[in-house]
């Protein structure tokens, strides 16, 4: 679930933008045309893409034996969505016209408006893109052909019910995108930067302490406490992780080790202490000592 602050956020870019919602946000643009990166704009828990359900029942997004498998998981999802006058975002080519149509009558039946979203990139471009993406995801070029022929235009899409169509450059969705992700992360980015040291599934099982500058990685009852470290130095930033033994001098202090991937990590979780452990009371901060950052 997105933070208070991250929907509010949303919520705000949306009604700048003049986007309804709740809504059905349909995506409608050839392969390789970009449309992941206008996706990244909306909450993830709002996106359904056939691809995501393709590699959940198959374990690969290009598997094109799954698309029935994935298409049952794809259209119960939407389902419940929509029963619940979700907002929701169909990432697809959508270029088909009983697809599109399919899509606005499903939403009209909840009485949720069909927004579409069209991608309008250069065939060439389009074309060129498959050459980036691993073998099982490249499609042909006749076919991305075809999908870009089929991008319909204004007329058609409010013709087929659309209560809106919008040309995706014609919307600010990088400010949308740049506030929601503001709002989540908080003004440190603190979560943030934790991902980008530790990875997503990590990232994931950590939570906000209510000390600034520390979060907890909690897993059914396991925790592990890590803090930001900021000894000044720009080259000496990073993470340290607190040890389960007390200060060895007798204090009252708590041991903290220096941090740099998830085998270090693993090693505090067992017991180790892949680096020289420090205790946050009896050591000065003088000496180098963590400085706190606020989250």
């Amino acid at each position: 679930m997105p933070t208070p602050s991250s929907s509010t956020a949303t919520q705000a870019g949306l009604a700048r933008l003049q986007l309804p919602e709740p809504a059905l946000y349909v995506l409608i643009g050839a392969a390789g045309s970009g449309k992941t990166a206008v996706t990244a704009a909306f909450p993830p828990e709002w996106r359904l893409s056939l691809d995501e359900c393709r590699a959940r029942v198959a374990g690969c997004a290009g598997d094109q034996g799954a698309t029935a498998a994935a298409l049952a998981v794809f259209h119960a999802s939407l389902a419940g969505r929509l029963a619940r006058r979700l907002p929701t975002l169909v990432d697809a080519t959508s270029t088909h016209h009983a697809h599109r149509i399919a899509l606005v009558d499903r939403a009209r039946a909840h009485k949720v408006p069909a927004v579409a979203l069209v991608v309008r990139t250069p065939l060439a471009l389009c074309q060129a893109r498959q050459h980036t993406r691993p073998p099982a995801r490249q499609v042909p070029p006749d076919v991305v052909a075809r999908q870009h022929q089929g991008v319909p235009y204004t007329a058609e899409l409010l013709r087929e019910g659309f209560a809106q169509v919008h040309d995706v450059t014609n919307l600010d969705l990088l400010r949308m995108l740049l506030e929601r992700t503001a709002a989540t992360c908080g003004p440190a980015g603190l979560r943030a930067e934790f991902r980008a040291d530790f990875g997503d599934d990590l990232a994931a099982a950590a939570a906000p302490h209510p000390v600034p500058g520390h979060l907890l990685l909690a897993v059914a009852g396991r925790e592990l406490l890590v803090r930001r470290q900021d000894d000044g130095d720009p080259f000496d930033h990073g993470w340290e992780a607190r040890l389960r033994e007390s200060c060895p001098d007798g204090c009252d202090g708590a041991l903290w080790t220096r941090v740099t991937s998830p085998a270090d990590l693993l090693d505090v979780h067992l017991g180790g202490d892949p680096d020289e452990a420090v205790c946050d009371t009896c050591e000065s901060p003088a000496t180098g000592l963590l400085h706190r950052l606020e989250a």
